[in-house]
C-alpha cells in the first residue's frame, strides 16, 4: 500500500538539502514537532515533507482506512465507481486508504481520485497510477467541485486555521457544496481532535447547511454522540530500517462525515 513511498522517500531523504538557515544542526522531526505545537505548518521543504511521510504517514493512512471499515462506507457508493477530490491532499494518504478498502469490501468499484494541494514537495511519496491525479488549487479562492460523490478535507483545514486564512475556505466550500456538489455526495474532514486547531469552527460552519452528519474521533475528547473507532494499528507494511521511526498507532484525530 505505502511501503514503496516509504522506501522512496527514506532512499532520498539524506540527498535533499536542509531548509534551516542558521548553523544549528538539521533536525526535521524536531521542526515538525515545533510545527504542531508553537508556529503555523509549513510544506516547502522537500526534505520535511519527506520526514512527515515517515513519521506520520502510516498512522493517517490508517486511520482514513479505518473509518472506511467502521462506518461501512460501501454501503454508501452507488453504482461501479467512485469520484473522489482531496482537498489539501498532501501525499494521498486516503487514496492509499481507499485502495485498499475497495480491494478488499467492494472489488468492483473502481476508484477515480484527485488530490489537490498548492505544495509539490510531495512528489516523491504520491501515487503514481492512472486512476490517481494532481492538481494545485489555493482554497482560499472560489473552487467547483462538479460530478463527484465524495470531497475529503483532509487534514488541511488545521494549517488554515492557525494561518488565519480558515473564512475565505469556508466560505468557498460552502459555495462549491452548495452549487456543484451533487445530492448525495459525501464530506469527510479529517483533523486534530482538539479545539484549538478548527475542529469545533469547521463542523460548526459545514453542519448549518449539510444537517446530516456522523462525528468519528480515535483518541482523546469525546464530543456529545460522538461513535469511537477502536481500531487503532498500523494496516500498512513499514519498512525495517526506515531513518525516520513512524508512529505505531492512529493518533488523536476525528473524521466528520456529512451527507448532501
Amino acid at each position: 500500500m505505502l511501503s514503496e513511498a516509504l522506501s522512496n522517500c527514506n532512499e532520498q531523504i539524506d540527498s535533499l538539502e536542509c531548509c534551516k538557515t542558521d548553523l544549528t544542526p538539521c533536525n526535521c522531526v524536531d521542526a515538525l514537532s515545533q510545527d504542531y505545537n508553537s508556529r503555523s505548518d509549513s510544506y516547502d521543504c522537500p526534505k520535511k515533507m519527506n520526514t512527515y511521510v515517515l513519521r506520520y504517514g502510516p498512522a493517517y493512512v490508517s486511520e482514513m482506512y479505518h473509518y472506511l471499515v467502521e462506518s461501512d462506507f460501501k454501503e454508501r457508493l452507488k453504482g461501479n465507481k467512485v469520484r473522489v477530490v482531496s482537498l489539501g491532499c498532501g501525499f494521498a494518504p486516503d487514496f492509499y486508504a481507499l485502495e485498499e478498502y475497495l480491494s478488499t469490501y467492494k472489488p468492483e468499484v473502481e476508484l477515480s481520485y484527485t488530490g489537490a494541494d498548492t505544495s509539490t514537495c510531495w512528489d516523491i511519496a504520491r501515487p503514481e497510477k492512472p486512476n490517481c491525479k494532481f492538481k494545485p488549487l489555493d482554497l482560499t479562492k472560489p473552487f467547483e467541485f462538479g460530478n463527484v460523490d465524495v470531497v475529503i478535507v483532509s487534514k488541511v483545514f488545521s494549517t488554515l486555521y492557525r494561518n488565519g486564512v480558515h473564512v475565505s475556505f469556508l466560505d468557498n466550500l460552502k459555495s462549491a457544496i452548495e452549487s456543484t456538489l451533487p445530492d448525495g455526495a459525501i464530506v469527510i474532514f479529517t483533523d486534530v481532535n482538539h479545539y484549538a486547531f478548527g475542529r469545533d469552527v469547521f463542523h460548526n460552519s459545514v453542519s448549518a447547511y449539510l444537517l446530516d452528519f456522523t462525528r468519528y474521533y480515535f483518541d482523546g475528547y469525546e464530543g456529545n454522540g460522538w461513535n469511537k473507532i477502536p481500531n487503532n494499528y498500523i494496516v500498512c507494511d513499514v519498512p525495517d530500517g526506515l531513518s525516520v521511526s513512524s508512529l505505531d498507532g492512529t493518533g488523536k484525530t476525528v473524521v466528520f462525515e456529512y451527507r448532501k
